[in-house]
């Protein structure tokens, strides 16, 4: 039977796998995935493409498997066109040797086969978003585009047929928060455990002596909807730095004017010095749960977010943020202005991301697997 060691690692005579989707992107299930590697530093990384330029390069450490054919992919964009290939390849991977697999999953790694003497722990990010949230979708950010939404919305019910029958035959379920545990009781009637990802808000500065920016930081694509936070200062005037990349940045670059800033895809040091002079954040999408907010209360600095999804779980109206209730360009603009006739404290805000600092996650993965070691004997 393995124990947590004093060293917090699980005992080595476990041979465990971990699973992630794909590693095409800095995004915060990559980071997620990342910090469970980080726990189990002998586990072998299976996924479906990697691109190591294009994600976080701590896994240039790690020891990972990708799918045949990966080799042939360059961006995203082609990664996505490929998605039945993936989940028909990941399908046949063989984990016989395995006694425990954590799968890091959005719409690919929870569909892995497992034999029943193998442990599967999987931490679901979302339900599958493009069978349960199409409509946040735009052609350019699904597979095979314009030509995929109709053939998506035509076998749907087929789809998330073989989502549910996929998802109830896990062992065991975490996810990031109360907002994809309802989602998860509701669509999949199976109950998640939370542990919220995780963020080292000690390498994150903190800044009393804000510049005269607001900053949007995330992916450039349709449901993010950063479009309302470009227009939204626009109107008002106000300087904009937009932080990341994305399928739809080239379409985005065609809205600004001078004081609003792309900086494109940048280094943790830089997001961190931009989190640290800004404003606020500007964070205008209904997410799961949503790290970035977290991280610019790290720094010290407050957040405008629509009201939905996981930012009501990392954001206090009034104490580090203010919310916005709907995702119109007016209801943000309504937002910023009330920000700006309000005054926060950096040090309460820094105080309220530790409820989210990596020591939590750290300890509370941990435990779970743990547990669930002891009761297989």
């Amino acid at each position: 039977m393995a124990i947590i060691t004093q060293d917090n690692q699980l005992d080595r005579r476990l041979n465990i796998a971990i699973v992630h989707d794909a590693l095409v992107v800095p995004a915060g299930s990559e980071r997620v995935a990342l910090n469970i590697s980080n726990l189990f530093p002998d586990a072998p990384i299976f996924t479906s493409a990697y691109l190591c330029e294009n994600t976080f390069p701590e896994f240039k450490k790690k020891n990972i498997h990708t799918l045949p054919f990966s080799k042939s992919i360059k961006n995203e964009r082609q990664f996505k066109n490929l998605y039945l290939l993936w989940l028909l390849e990941l399908s046949f991977l063989d984990f016989s040797k395995f006694d425990i697999v954590i799968s890091s999953a959005n719409y690919l790694a929870k569909f892995i086969n497992l034999p029943s003497h193998v442990t599967h722990i999987c931490y679901l990010h979302n339900p599958v978003r493009f069978l349960w949230k199409s409509r946040v979708y735009s052609k350019d950010s699904v597979p095979l585009g314009m030509i995929s939404l109709p053939l998506i919305q035509a076998i749907l019910p087929i789809l998330k047929e073989f989502d549910i029958k996929k998802t109830q035959r896990i062992g065991h379920l975490l996810t990031n928060s109360k907002n994809v545990a309802r989602q998860i009781e509701r669509i999949y009637d199976r109950r998640a455990e939370i542990i919220h990802p995780p963020v080292d808000v000690n390498s994150f500065p903190i800044s009393n002596a804000p510049e005269d920016y607001y900053l949007y930081a995330g992916r450039l694509i349709s449901h993010k909807r950063a479009d309302l936070v470009i227009n939204a200062c626009k109107k008002l005037k106000r300087k904009l730095v937009v932080c990341g990349d994305g399928l739809e940045r080239e379409n985005l670059q065609e809205l600004p004017e001078k004081d609003i800033v792309f900086t494109g895809r940048v280094t943790d040091q830089q997001l961190n010095e931009l989190y640290s002079k800004c404003k606020a954040l500007l964070f205008p999408s209904d997410e799961d749960f949503g790290l970035v907010p977290v991280e610019a209360q790290a720094c010290g600095r407050p957040v405008i977010a629509y009201r939905s999804g996981g930012a009501l779980e990392t954001v206090i109206e009034g104490e580090t943020g203010v919310f916005f209730d709907e995702q119109t360009e007016d209801s943000l603009i309504d937002a910023i202005q009330r920000f700006e006739s309000m005054s926060f404290d950096s040090r309460l805000i820094r105080e309220n991301s530790m409820n989210f600092d990596i020591s939590v996650f750290r300890k509370k993965f941990l435990q779970y697997v743990n547990n669930i070691v002891q009761k297989r004997g």
